[in-house]
């Protein structure tokens, strides 16, 4: 009887990974305040690929972040710390945090400056609004 239920489990379990989207891989940046900035160039598939970045940042710093792409098709969102970020089963991100003012969701900026709230880790988000594209990401921070 056990071997019957467990047999029939199996066609579940093995349905479960093609349910489940990878989360693309986040990746720190070093970025040494008042350095002149850290530049990261990436390329994106199409519309529903993600670069995804941790800038460290302490209350009170500024933060500048641009992307150029050629045909200024890419844009990015920045997302305060502590701000969690999954995989739906569609592939598109899910977050759970708030987005920094100008940039965010509704806003898709290009180039933004805001003044930090929060000491840790902000989420950068780029992609592309109308297709497969190339980029250069230049990220500074300032002040104490």
């Amino acid at each position: 009887m056990n071997r019957r239920y467990l047999l029939g489990t199996l066609p579940l379990l093995a349905a479960a990974p093609v349910l489940a989207q990878q989360l693309p891989a986040i990746r720190t940046l070093s970025v040494t305040p008042g350095a002149g900035g850290t530049n990261v160039t990436g390329s994106l598939a199409d519309t529903k690929a993600r670069g995804l970045y941790y800038v460290p940042g302490q209350a009170g710093q500024t933060m500048n972040v641009s992307v150029a792409s050629p045909g200024n098709t890419v844009v990015f969102q920045v997302w305060e710390p502590g701000t969690g970020v999954r995989t739906n089963a569609d592939g598109t991100l899910a977050l759970n945090g708030k987005p920094m003012r100008d940039a965010g969701p509704s806003e898709e900026p290009a180039a933004w400056i805001g003044a930090l709230p929060k000491t840790g880790p902000y989420l950068l988000i780029v992609y592309s609004r109308r297709e497969a594209a190339s980029y250069t990401l230049t990220v500074s921070v300032t002040g104490s």
